[in-house]
Parts: structure tokens; C-alpha cells; sequence
């Protein structure tokens, strides 16, 4: 016995495994290490999983580079990456969408977002914000629920894909505001937040990270944001909540890690250290103050309880705002 605990030891010192009775390879090696993001470059979980990967290549001594695999609302990324090997390379940035919503919104999700994954860490909250294309004539959230009121189905906005917080927020919005919008749906956050701008749709309930800057440029008009009270980041813009029969208003976006099933236990420990250091830095502190975000951070288990608690919720939320499954 304690022979086998100073091996165990030693092992995690040095980096070396100890799988199926047989040494592997210190880790990581040679080999870069992959985080997939789930969505189009230039979101904010684009630009949290970039941070994150050079935070994460200085405290590991190796390579971290970004993958976008966009489509169905991150759905593709999340299977693709369920099935990634157990090998400690390939890291998932995981989100309220694949680990709280979709799996409430898909019959044939294609991974379950328990047993297919492994929780490494949770990395930030973020509240959304809802701009609007200035030419769309209202002032606040109260007129924008009058006009969808005086022409049903008419306005549109845009989404991330069904189940993020972009289509969330919107499909809340109508089961409060009793109103009929049209949805429109894109392969992330970014080109989202382009088709506002651009007219082609009206408006969108976007992250701080990708809004903020065309907000204070005034190309977007900012109207509210997600979280229960108003954010330092935009201390003018209402809360959602502020509007008279929205009161029970309420989302806030978070950002994860997660590695595919089987990954050793020691590498997942390492990654959520370096994770945890990582959201301390100079660089990532002020991309969350300027972004409107917060720091969370914790540990494997911490995360885990996390998205149990997430996935009641959004399966509740889904089900009261009469979203069928698709």
C-alpha cells in the first residue's frame, strides 16, 4: 500500500500516468493542445477560449491553440468533441447551451452531457445585452413590445443558434411579453451581431464582449441587459427586468471546460490548477471588467454540481415557454 501511494504520487509530480497498469508518456508531450469552441470565430466564448489558451500554454509549457467547429447552435462542436480520445488533448469550451439548454431542446442530442464528459472547470458568467439597429424606431424595451404587439410576427431577431442565450433570452422575452417575433438563426454570436448591424435583422440579445464596442460607437442602440440589475460595464442601460410585466426576467450566460469521458484524473486536476490561475491574469481580468462579465472559477466537482443545477433549469424554462423539442 505504500508503495503504490508513493507511486501514485510521483506520478503526479512528474506528469507521468498510471493507466490499466501500464506507464504512458509524461503529458503533454510534443502535441498541441486543442480547445474546441463551438461557435464561429469572434464571440465571447471565441475570444474566452484565445485567452484562455495562452494563459493556459505559459502555465503548461505547451502548445494551446482554438478550433471553431460552428453549426446547430453548438451541437456539432459538442458531439464531435464527446468522441475526441480520452487523451488529455482535446478540451471542450463548454457553455449554458450544450451543458443546460440543448439538451432540453434536441430528442437525438447526440452526446449526454453528463456521461460524455468530464468537468474540468468553470471559467465565467456573462449577462447578455439586447441591442436593436437604430433604425428600428423605439426607445426602450416597453415600445419594442408595442410595436411586436401592433405587428405581429414582423420584427425578427437574431440568434446564436436554438438553445444559446441569444435565442433563451429572445423566446423568454416573447412567453412574458406574450408577443409574436420571428427568430433567426446564425452559426454564433458574432455573425449575429452582424445581421443587426447590417438591418438584416432588428434586433438581438447579444454578449457584452461582441456588443459593447458598437453600442458606445452608436451603431447599436443598447435597450437592456439579461442580468437581474444593471451592469458596471453599461451603468445607463436598464435591466430587462426594469420593464413593467418583465420583472421575473432573468440570464446570464457562463463559459466552461470540459474534457471528453475517461480523461485521467490527474490531467483534468492539472488544467482546472492552471484553468483556476489563468482567470487571475492581468490580461483576462480586464477583458472581463471591459466585457461586462465575472470571474468563477472552483473546481471539477464544483462544475459538475453546476450544470446539474443548469440542466433542471433550462428543462423547466423550455418547458414553461412551450419550446418543443426538436
Amino acid at each position: 500500500m505504500r508503495l503504490l501511494k508513493k507511486i501514485f504520487t510521483t506520478s503526479l509530480a512528474t506528469g507521468t500516468l498510471i493507466c490499466g497498469g501500464a506507464a504512458q508518456a509524461a503529458w503533454p508531450d510534443d502535441q498541441p493542445i486543442t480547445i474546441v469552441v463551438p461557435f464561429a470565430a469572434g464571440g465571447v466564448t471565441d475570444q474566452m477560449a484565445r485567452l484562455m489558451s495562452k494563459e493556459l500554454s505559459k502555465s503548461l509549457n505547451q502548445s494551446v491553440i482554438v478550433q471553431n467547429r460552428s453549426g446547430a447552435g453548438g451541437l456539432l462542436g459538442a458531439r464531435t468533441t464527446a468522441q475526441a480520445p480520452a487523451d488529455g488533448y482535446t478540451l471542450f469550451l463548454s457553455q449554458i447551451a450544450s451543458h443546460g439548454s440543448l439538451p432540453a431542446l434536441h430528442k437525438d442530442l447526440g452526446y449526454d452531457p453528463i456521461k460524455s464528459y468530464t468537468p474540468v472547470v468553470l471559467l465565467t458568467a456573462h449577462p447578455n445585452v439586447l441591442v436593436k439597429n437604430p433604425k428600428v424606431s423605439v426607445k426602450n424595451i416597453a415600445e419594442l413590445i408595442t410595436m411586436a404587439k401592433d405587428k405581429p410576427g414582423e420584427l425578427n431577431y437574431a440568434s446564436a443558434g436554438i438553445g444559446t442565450t441569444f435565442f433563451l433570452s429572445a423566446e423568454l422575452l416573447k412567453t412574458l411579453a406574450d408577443v409574436s417575433i420571428t427568430g433567426i438563426h446564425y452559426k454564433g454570436g458574432a455573425p449575429a451581431v452582424m445581421a443587426t448591424l447590417s438591418g438584416e435583422t432588428d434586433f438581438v440579445f447579444s454578449d457584452f464582449a461582441t456588443a459593447v464596442m458598437h453600442v458606445k460607437n452608436g451603431t447599436l442602440d443598447a435597450l437592456g441587459v439579461t442580468s437581474k440589475d444593471r451592469s458596471p460595464a453599461l451603468p445607463d442601460v436598464p435591466a430587462v427586468a426594469e420593464t413593467p410585466g418583465l420583472e421575473d426576467f432573468e440570464i446570464v450566460s457562463w463559459i466552461s471546460l470540459h474534457y471528453p469521458a475517461g480523461v485521467p484524473d490527474a490531467i483534468v486536476r492539472r488544467v482546472n490548477e492552471a484553468a483556476n490561475q489563468a482567470l487571475k491574469s492581468k490580461e483576462i481580468s480586464q477583458w472581463l471588467a471591459n466585457s461586462g462579465g465575472t470571474a468563477k472559477g472552483g473546481t471539477p466537482e464544483d462544475l459538475s454540481r453546476h450544470v446539474g443545477v443548469e440542466l433542471e433549469k433550462w428543462a423547466r424554462v423550455i418547458q414553461r415557454a412551450g419550446i418543443e423539442q426538436q
